[in-house]
Order: C-alpha cells, then structure tokens, then sequence
C-alpha cells in the first residue's frame, strides 16, 4: 500500500516542479526593476545552500557515490560552472524580456543537450524525436513572428535579451552533460548545492546585500518565490523520478513555457505594477503550442529503445 501511494505521488510532484519552473521568471523579473539580477541570484543561492544541506541531511545520502577520477572532477567542476553562469545570465537576460518568451528560448538547453548526445555519446535518435525538432524551431519562429525583423537586425534591446538568454541556454548544456556523464557518481542535488555554495561566494562582493532591507510586503513575497521555486522544482522534480517514470516526468517540463506564460498573465493582472504581459496575436500562441509539441516529441523515447 505504502509503495502505491509513493508511486502515486510521482506525477504530481512532476507536475508541481512544472508549475513552479513556469512560475521562477515571472516573480523574479517583477524584482529586477527594485535590484540587480547579482543581488537577486545572491539571495536565491544563500537560501538554496541553507536547504539543500538541509535536505541532503536529512537524506542521509552520501553526496559523492564512488571515488572520481581526475577527469570527472573536471566534469564535476564543468557542470557546475555551466549551472553557475546559466543561472545569472538568465536573470540578467530577464531584464530585456518577458518571462514568457524567457522560457521559450531556453527550452534550447535540454534540446541541443540531446543532440550533443546523438553526436557524442551516440544515442539513438528516431525521425519523430528530429522531426520534433524540426516542430521546436518552427514554433520559435512563429512565437516571434512580429518581433522577427527586430531580432535579425539586432536593433534593440529586445534582440540583445534574445541573443543573450540564447547563450544562457547553451551554456546550461555544460551543466547538463556533466550531470549526465557523472549519474552514479555524484548525486544531482549535490551538483547544485555545489553550485549554489560557490555562487554566494563570487556574488557577495558585487551584491546589495542591504537591498531587501527597503523591499515592501508585495516585494517581499516576490523575492520568497523567487528563492524557493527553482529549488523546490528540482527537488521536486527529482523525487518524481524515483516514484514516476522518468520519461513521463521528463515530458511533462515541455509545457513550462506555457505555464510561465499563464503566470504572467496572471501576475499582470494582479501586481499591474510589478508584472507586464507581452502582447501575443494568434500567430504567436500557435508557435508556442508547436514549441511544447516539439519537446514532447524530442523527449520521448522509441517504445523500442525503452524496452
């Protein structure tokens, strides 16, 4: 009984790591106008430390598995540099553009990860996961289609937070080959408390630390979910592996972006004064549809690859 209701549970921690990911640019981007993204992401990674040394304790779980050779030190120190770097560029690229289109250009991350992975690691690859995406980057286009021209000729800041949140992405791709390559070696929550740890550390010189002392209530509690959102989605999300199956888990984040853009209408229609919409026409929620449809079918495994 006890393992069904373990069982049970993965899908919706799955689904809460998705609305909490969905949620992550749209409180913090509504703090950017009061601190700079550094002081934000100081604030994220002290929190974060605290929690996940917690959580790691209260797992009992040793954080390094098996003794690492040279190279997967590297590995180690690669990943959590990538993560590092990915998480304040993001938060910097926040400040060019909407949370919703945020989550629509680093949806790349996970994608280019699995084509690296076909290219370097030989994993199979099947037409519908390339014709996903194939999907993915029509419905990019079509969710910028009004902002395409401005994009290309890089004439604003709008192009700049594009090109810019791009990168972020990419980078993210160091974080995501070093988990890979080092699972059943070092546990993935301890690559993020290790890039947390040493976040606060290059942060505190450049951080308003005295910032959050002249924050209102409202500010306040967009700070709150700006710290435990992503953290409580991770470790959400990695204990609905071991109840769900992953690859169902997996395909459930493809509609982050969704979620992020409902966030961010909600939120504009609640703190007007914290959070603005993007105005979208039609053509644009088609492409954000086909972004989702074409994660979904490049993260879904051949039935007989899975077998």
């Amino acid at each position: 009984m006890s393992n069904k209701v373990h069982a049970g549970a993965g899908p919706w921690l799955a689904v809460i790591s998705v609305a909490f990911w969905g949620m992550l640019p749209v409180v913090s981007k509504g703090l950017l106008d009061v601190v700079d993204a550094y002081t934000l992401n100081f604030y994220r990674f002290v929190v974060a430390t605290i929690l996940l040394s917690f959580y790691l304790y209260l797992k009992g779980q040793p954080a390094v598995l098996v003794r690492l050779q040279p190279r997967q030190y590297l590995l180690l120190i690669a990943a959590v540099i990538g993560l590092l770097v990915n998480h304040l560029m993001f938060m910097d690229a926040l400040n060019y553009i909407p949370a919703g289109a945020s989550q629509m250009i680093i949806q790349l991350g996970p994608i280019a990860l699995l084509l690296l992975s076909v290219f370097f690691l030989r994993e199979p690859f099947t037409l519908p996961q390339w014709l996903g995406v194939l999907t993915f980057s029509a419905g990019l286009l079509l969710f910028f289609n009004d902002r395409l021209p401005e994009i290309f000729s890089a004439s604003s800041e709008y192009a700049f937070g594009i090109l810019y949140m791009t990168v972020a992405a990419l980078i993210w791709i160091f974080y995501g080959m070093g988990q890979k390559l080092l699972t059943g070696k070092v546990v993935p929550v301890f690559l993020l408390l290790c890039c947390y740890s040493v976040g606060v550390l290059v942060l505190l010189p450049v951080a308003d630390v005295k910032a959050i002392l002249s924050f209102n209530p409202i500010q306040l509690w967009l700070l709150a979910g700006s710290c435990f959102t992503s953290l409580l989605a991770y470790i959400c999300f990695g204990e609905s592996l071991v109840r769900w199956e992953a690859s169902k888990s997996s395909a459930l984040l493809a509609f982050i972006p969704l979620v992020a853009l409902c966030y961010e209408n909600i939120f504009a229609l609640i703190l007007p004064q914290y959070v603005t919409a993007e105005q979208l026409n039609w053509i644009s929620f088609v492409g954000a549809a086909l972004v989702v449809g074409g994660c979904l079918a490049v993260t879904r495994k051949n039935s007989k690859t899975a077998k």
